[in-house]
């Protein structure tokens, strides 16, 4: 690979609007999300903090960025459009991954008119058509590998919930041996958190256990999320050492809590003697400013040792 590789990682930017809903398209789940939206959500989530992140991103200038779910309200089909266009104006499909959240399956819509219309994004390298049932998706940027995983499931009335399924986690792990098998860097973007506990019982994802068993066996080396609007870092242990978890607030979040402000990771990943080196920058959007700033950087080592990868933190 070339000397580092730089990540961008941001999700949940609820970026689209409600205004002209017709009242035939909430007669079911989506009423209460729309009801969320007018009493509270419209104010939390703010267009103006969401332009002035990705600015503030495009001007770092990241090889490639990650979206982690939650781009839309309500998952109508005129939403998915919106954030087609939202997209097309960020960048190219070759330079962003997005995977779906909650919020994009809120009912059961025919993907040619929801996720079909982001395929581009969402699917595996010279992968061709694309489907719901095809995720894990892969994408190869130099010696990184972006695995995506899939959580978003229609939940009932009040759950947020997700599920990532039997089959879907046999392919994943999969995925992560034979990519592990070629020394790759291996980054698995999902919109729930997979560490059991970490979300509300209505907000959690279902089948976190046999996930977290997954990535346990299998490997991989940074797991990114989003989902609980809120920054967060932990350190999983596995058979094969620490698992980094981490997720990002909001991308669009107009709060003056500094763990849910508006902000995205910036992850040089580069090759160590003994492994990898990670340096991770936060970029928040200060509310009372206006203003994105740099917060305090984060310097982790991936090591290897007998083929097994540890992670331990510089001092």
């Amino acid at each position: 690979m070339t000397s580092s590789y730089t990540l961008a990682h941001l999700s949940d930017p609820h970026l689209t609007s409600l205004h002209g809903v017709h009242a035939r398209q909430l007669m079911n789940k989506r009423l209460l999300g729309y009801l969320s939206w007018r009493s509270r959500r419209r104010n939390e989530h703010r267009r103006e903090v969401l332009d002035a992140l990705t600015d503030d991103l495009k001007a770092q200038r990241p090889d490639h960025v990650a979206v982690t779910g939650d781009l839309t309200h309500v998952g109508l089909p005129s939403e998915y459009r919106a954030v087609g266009e939202w997209l097309t104006g960020f960048g190219t499909p070759a330079a962003i991954t997005v995977i779906p959240g909650n919020h994009d399956s809120y009912v059961a819509e025919p993907w040619s008119e929801t996720g079909s219309l982001w395929e581009a994004y969402l699917a595996s390298d010279g992968s061709g058509r694309w489907a719901q049932s095809s995720f894990p998706s892969v994408r190869r940027r130099d010696a990184v590998a972006l695995v995506g995983v899939n959580t978003a499931v229609p939940s009932a009335p009040l759950f947020a919930t997700g599920r990532v399924g039997l089959d879907q986690r046999r392919r994943l792990g999969d995925v992560l041996q034979a990519l592990g098998r070629e020394g790759v860097f291996r980054i698995v973007l999902i919109h729930h958190s997979p560490v059991p506990g970490a979300d509300r019982w209505r907000k959690r994802l279902t089948d976190a256990a046999p996930v977290m068993a997954t990535l346990e066996a299998a490997g991989a080396e940074l797991v990114l999320h989003g989902h609980g609007h809120r920054a967060a870092w932990r350190e999983v242990s596995t058979s094969a050492g620490t698992l980094p978890v981490v997720s990002v607030p909001s991308a669009s979040a107009a709060s003056e809590r500094h763990e849910r402000a508006a902000a995205y990771n910036l992850y040089r990943i580069s090759r160590a003697v003994d492994g990898w080196q990670l340096a991770v920058r936060t970029r928040r959007y200060d509310a009372r400013s206006g203003a994105v700033i740099e917060m305090r950087p984060r310097e982790v080592r991936l090591r290897r040792d007998h083929g097994k990868p540890l992670a331990g933190a510089v001092p």
